[in-house]
């Protein structure tokens, strides 16, 4: 007897989770401390304790609907310590407008039913080659999504998890801009037609970073 196949979410979930346990070993590989280039001692210990800040733009076409394309914006503040490690609070909205009536009232009367989305969480990255002209910065950000159809009357909220790989041009002291690859991936925000396979993507990043480093 053939034993049954892994639902479709639930094998999205145990990848999700794989992916959150290999970032979580990468992290505590490097024992989640900052080390001191001199003395070698750890975060709580250490004599060389630098800490930056700054703000970013993004701009995210992204996939949406599976076939359609859309355009995210968002904001982040970020805490930079010692040149290498980023803690980013993280905002996304949805500012173009995505119609999605054929899979939530196909027999509506109106012509669209827009969706509105949002994002907002917390992101966990590393510079690599921060002092270089060019950076690479891998980022795992996760938190609470929203999607609201029919005048906000209808919503539902749900976790979201992205992944995300930064290229990173250091312009100047203050100012840096660059390119990325991320793919937002959600979990339980299926509703009423829409699924998370529809909620979830692949997008560009084009970004600008303000304030020191």
């Amino acid at each position: 007897m053939a034993s049954p196949q892994t639902p479709p979410g639930r094998r999205q979930e145990k990848i999700l989770l794989l992916l959150l346990l290999l970032w979580a070993s990468y992290f505590a590989s490097a024992q989640l401390i900052i080390e001191d280039t001199a003395t070698r001692e750890p975060f709580f210990k250490a004599k060389k304790f630098d800490s930056k800040c700054y703000v970013g733009i993004e701009a995210v076409p992204t996939q949406i609907l599976k076939t359609k394309a859309a355009m995210n914006l968002g904001f982040s503040l970020n805490w930079v310590v010692n040149h290498k490690f980023v803690v980013s609070a993280k905002y996304h909205v949805l500012t173009t407008p995505v119609n999605i009536k054929p899979l939530v009232a196909p027999d509506a009367v109106a012509d669209s039913i827009p969706m509105q989305h949002h994002f907002a969480g917390l992101g966990f990255s590393c510079i690599v080659f921060h002092n270089k002209k060019f950076s690479l910065q891998p980022e795992l950000a996760a938190g609470w999504g929203s999607v609201t159809y029919h005048q906000k009357k209808v919503r539902k909220d749900f976790a979201v998890v992205i992944p995300a790989f930064y290229g990173v041009y250091n312009a100047t002291k203050y100012f840096r801009f660059g390119v990325g690859l991320n793919y937002r991936a959600t979990i339980g925000g299926s509703l009423n037609g829409l699924q998370d396979a529809h909620l979830s993507g692949v997008g560009g990043v084009v970004f600008m970073r303000v304030g020191t480093f």
